[in-house]
């Protein structure tokens, strides 16, 4: 399923527009954060690459 709803970086406002902003003409992206699951088998993988990009605490 595809997100519809998107949220521009620069003014915060929400639209269903895929490639700018209506209003200020910022790029706009999903706001909803991606989905987890502990079953995931690249888990190790996405830790990993976060802990390198110093994102999580090593």
């Amino acid at each position: 399923m595809k997100w519809l709803l998107r949220r521009c970086t620069v003014c915060g406002r929400y639209t269903l527009r895929r490639d700018k902003c209506p209003v200020c003409g910022g790029p706009v992206r999903v706001p909803h954060p991606p989905r987890f699951s502990p079953d995931d088998r690249f888990l190790r993988y996405k830790y990993e690459m976060l802990k390198r990009a110093g994102i999580i605490p090593p």
